[in-house]
């Protein structure tokens, strides 16, 4: 059975890639999760705080709130620095054969993009850019907001010949709109979808908190249907990601036309050993149901497949469903 499939020009041995996380962000982690099964790896972003802390100091003009700006900062002090990160991805090609994919968090175009190039220079085979930029400036409408990422990507694209991805929020007026101006501009994949840690209230401290969105149910199901509305259509491939925990989870995503799943959380509650029992049940799947590749079953209920794809179109609740008036 091939369990072998193309991602961002890329060929890995299965679709399960280790995202970006306190999992990948060593050359000793990167090369477990090898070990373990992984297809590939996003190694933990740099983040672009970490550029401009190096370049210039870091600017608390930056477009956040308090409380972010400090959880940032303290992601700077602990994690690595712009040139041991260049030096982790030098270690870790030395010592693994599967794709690994360096990742940057960011939210502007500038600062930055020189960096690129070194990270293709010390051996990344990809890049992954993780990039958000929160429309809370009244003054700025959604084309501002959308051209933002477009010129974090053409930066980009002038300095590396990687393949590019863009992990993005699905929090976009017209999403759909947005996937094909970046895929005309000559991205190579999606990430769909990332989920940000969240702002909470502790009420027993009387203070606001940052908090993990590991359990987000809705964020699957969310991924899956623009997956599925966009493969196909689209000239880039596409990796699914959160809550993706059960080989079920990811059989529907490639059906729906995903290359690729990115996994996090379901590895941080069982161990990286659960790659190797996804990677079983995927095949008894697909066994049983006759298929003898992924490429057989990629994208085989996406909308452009599937005859009853107004699934994916219809967002509200409709009679044939729920039997309902």
């Amino acid at each position: 059975m091939d369990l072998s499939t193309e991602y961002l020009g890329l060929t890995i041995e299965n679709p399960i890639i280790v995202a970006s996380s306190g999992l990948t962000k060593s050359a000793d982690q990167i090369k477990k999760c090898e070990d373990a099964g992984a297809g590939a790896v996003v190694m933990k972003s740099l983040f672009e705080e970490q550029i401009r802390n190096e370049d210039s100091g870091l600017d608390e003009s930056a477009m956040m709130h308090t409380e972010a700006f400090d959880y940032i900062r303290a992601e700077v002090d602990m994690l690595h620095g712009p040139r041991d990160y260049v030096e982790v991805i030098k270690e870790v090609k030395r010592s693994v054969t599967i794709p690994v994919i360096a990742s940057i968090n960011c939210y502007s175009a500038k600062w930055w993009i020189s960096y690129a190039y070194e990270l293709e220079a010390a051996g990344a085979d990809a890049l992954e850019l993780n990039a958000y930029v929160l429309p809370f400036d009244s003054d700025k409408g959604s084309y501002a907001i959308e051209n933002t990422y477009l010129e974090i990507l053409q930066g980009v694209l002038e300095k590396i010949e990687i393949p590019i991805s863009f992990k993005l929020s699905p929090y976009f007026t017209s999403f759909g709109n947005f996937a094909e101006k970046l895929d005309n501009q000559g991205v190579d994949g999606l990430v769909l979808f990332n989920r940000f840690i969240q702002p909470d209230i502790d009420l027993e401290k009387m203070e606001n908190v940052l908090r993990p969105a590991f359990n987000d149910p809705v964020g699957f199901s969310h991924a899956l249907r623009w997956v599925a509305l966009l493969s196909g259509k689209l000239n880039l491939d596409i990796a699914a990601s959160g809550n993706i925990r059960t080989a079920e989870d990811i059989a529907k995503q490639i059906l729906a036309g995903a290359s690729a799943v990115q996994i996090a959380s379901v590895l941080y509650r069982e161990g990286l050993g659960e790659i190797q029992s996804l990677l079983k049940d995927l095949k008894n799947w697909m066994d049983v149901k006759k298929f003898a590749s992924i490429a057989d079953i990629k994208g085989k209920l996406n909308q452009m497949n599937d005859p009853k794809s107004d699934t994916f179109v219809r967002a509200q609740y409709i009679k044939a469903f729920t039997g309902i008036e």
